[in-house]
């Protein structure tokens, strides 16, 4: 499977039931609106270095690891492979170390696309989130691509 092929991601999505989560998702997901049913809907972790960074643990989210290392891009990769969850976050660097170490990772636009595609969001609520992760979200021109062929694949 290549890494970006929309089809497979689109397939792991479907299938997608939570995961380890670093600041920059919990900011996103705030910003969208989405943080409180994204913790209703999925099994988030969050380890306590990030509750330290982020300044509580949102509601619904379960708080894992002790407080063992000031960086918590490490504790959230630790958490992540140990527990064989995917790290969620937006850090191209924190992603970049997933990737070379076999971790599954997504980011708050596979998120939306997770919480469509299992009818957890309708589309307008999609709309609303995608609209708003726009305005703030730094993604690659291919990051956004990426996510336009999820959503054209899910909408035929």
């Amino acid at each position: 499977m290549r890494p970006h092929d929309p089809a497979a991601i689109l397939n792991r999505l479907c299938r997608f039931r939570g995961g380890v989560a670093d600041t920059s998702t919990l900011i996103y997901l705030e910003k969208c609106s989405l943080l409180e049913q994204v913790c209703t809907e999925y099994r988030i972790l969050v380890p306590g270095e990030v509750v330290r960074e982020f300044g509580r643990l949102p509601s619904g989210c379960r708080t894992v690891g002790a407080r063992d290392t000031k960086d918590a891009d490490t504790a959230v990769l630790a958490q992540a492979a140990a527990r064989s969850l995917p790290v969620l976050s937006e850090d191209g660097k924190l992603l970049l170390r997933c990737s070379r170490q076999g971790v599954e990772y997504y980011n708050c636009l596979m998120l939306l696309h997770a919480l469509l595609v299992q009818d957890a969001l309708d589309r307008a609520g999609f709309d609303r989130a995608y609209a708003a992760l726009r305005c703030y979200a730094r993604y690659s021109p291919g990051v956004w691509q990426v996510g336009r062929d999820v959503f054209s694949l899910f909408v035929r």
